[in-house]
């Protein structure tokens, strides 16, 4: 069943309107896996596939279907399996998926909805983009501190089948201020004649609504949380943002971190259509050029010395190259702790101190080993020293460059990972060149010839 269940066959199946093959090829498959057989489905497919198995059954599956086709295949069903299936859905789910239709459609959507639902949408969408409001949902389970746990188990049992977890379920007053946590262990393992108020812990780490959803996620997962409330000004709860959302969140960060380290636009994917990979990264390499200017420029004033010496012409590439690297190396551990919060104002000192003295130990080392081989390679042994020198200049300039920039860029409201790869590149290819052209100058009556 596994291998045959391919693209071809489920179209195969959507268009003959088996839904008997259908569940049973879904039977032993994971939604997501089902999702994952079912790309490249057109739009309409995707529609055919939810009225042929039913918005109940089919939900589980197209919630794992990329966005895109998902908001193209509402257009395709009819009125009462659309209002179903967005019936269904989870509250941050639906409003996700409802901000993203056209402005027709998505206003035909809302008024098919109940009052309550429709108001429920309308206010998650209202919360800015990147704020825990945004990605919170208002489906939780809830109990009240004078209800015994025997009867609490009962409420639980009840409102599990909309919770969007119960692991965790909040203790409330009758203005739903959150007074106190409950785990669903806490509930089976106490007595039952015990308050919930009594077995509750309190205070319960919480965050506002307006609050950056990086922060949250940063919060979540210092303190292993499966889910983290969300309040009002008031303390009064709102929802909560459970841990396969925040997960998103951490996912499209450290994507993100990544394609700016490499001076990459984050709309570009594996299948982007090759004219638009070049136009996303064209810029980035012209602004890269502009930076090469520099140290191009550093090595037009050595033009003399590298030609009473052509030795330097190949050893100056490895001084520049490992301090470039060294650089990254520095840069991706800093903005890494920068990301994961790590690195408070405090501790910058420490942090540019520790890669300075990691830069010079490096270049310590690997510049014995290169000066050595420059040496042997050129029967020189003021070619080693200089390399010697120059590279433990250069992977000090490496190590600095490459906490610095992260580190003012954050101060500066902006990505510590934006654009941080130029300047460190620019900077030790700058330095490494002045360095060790510079010593070449100072030491050229032993190097002419070579």
């Amino acid at each position: 069943m596994g291998p045959e269940f391919t693209l071809e066959y489920i179209q195969t199946l959507i268009a003959g309107g088996e839904r008997g093959a259908l569940e049973a090829g879904l039977a032993g498959l994971h939604s997501a896996d089902a999702a994952e057989r079912m790309l490249g489905l057109e739009p309409t497919e995707v529609a055919h596939f939810v009225q042929l198995l039913g918005p109940d059954k089919a939900l589980p599956v197209f919630e794992f279907v990329p966005l895109d086709v998902q908001k193209e295949a509402l257009k395709h069903l009819d009125r009462q399996t659309l209002v179903q299936l967005t019936t269904l859905m989870s509250p941050d789910d639906r409003a996700d998926l409802v901000e993203e239709l056209d402005e027709d459609f998505k206003d035909r959507l809302l008024s098919l909805l109940s009052a309550n639902m429709r108001q429920n949408v309308r206010r998650l969408m209202d919360y800015p983009e990147d704020s825990a409001g945004a990605y919170m949902t208002t489906d939780y389970a809830l109990l009240h501190p004078d209800s015994d746990v025997q009867s609490a188990l009962e409420e639980v049992r009840l409102q599990a089948a909309t919770a969007e977890t119960v692991y965790y379920i909040y203790v409330v007053d009758r203005s739903l201020h959150l007074l106190g946590l409950v785990s669903l262990r806490d509930l089976i393992v106490a007595r039952r004649r015990s308050r919930v108020g009594d077995i509750m812990s309190k205070p319960v780490i919480s965050v506002r609504a307006d609050e950056d959803i990086e922060e949250v996620a940063k919060l979540t997962t210092h303190y292993d949380f499966l889910a983290v409330p969300v309040l009002d000004d008031q303390g009064r709860m709102l929802g909560i943002i459970t841990f396969d959302d925040l997960y998103d969140i951490i996912t499209e960060e450290a994507t993100e971190d990544m394609y700016h380290l490499a001076n990459l636009d984050t709309d570009e994917k594996i299948d982007s259509p090759l004219m638009r990979s070049v136009k996303l990264r064209v810029p980035w390499l012209l602004s890269n050029l502009a930076t090469c200017l520099v140290p191009a420029y550093v090595v037009s004033l050595f033009a003399h010395t590298i030609q009473e010496a052509v030795a330097l012409a190949s050893l100056m590439l490895i001084v520049a190259s490992l301090g470039g690297n060294a650089g990254n190396q520095s840069l991706t551990v800093v903005v890494r702790a920068l990301a994961l919060g790590e690195i408070k104002l405090r501790h910058n000192q420490r942090v540019l101190a520790k890669q300075v003295a990691v830069g010079m130990f490096s270049g310590l080392i690997a510049g014995m080993v290169i000066g050595t081989i420059a040496y042997l390679w050129y029967g020189n042994p003021w070619l080693g020293l200089i390399v010697w020198l120059a590279l433990v200049g250069n992977l000090i300039i490496a190590g600095l460059f490459g906490a610095l920039v992260p580190i003012i860029l954050r101060r500066l409201k902006l990505d510590p990972a934006l654009g941080s790869s130029i300047f460190v590149t620019t900077a030790t290819d700058v330095g490494g060149y002045s360095i060790f052209l510079g010593l070449a100058v100072l030491v050229m009556p032993h190097l002419a010839g070579r």
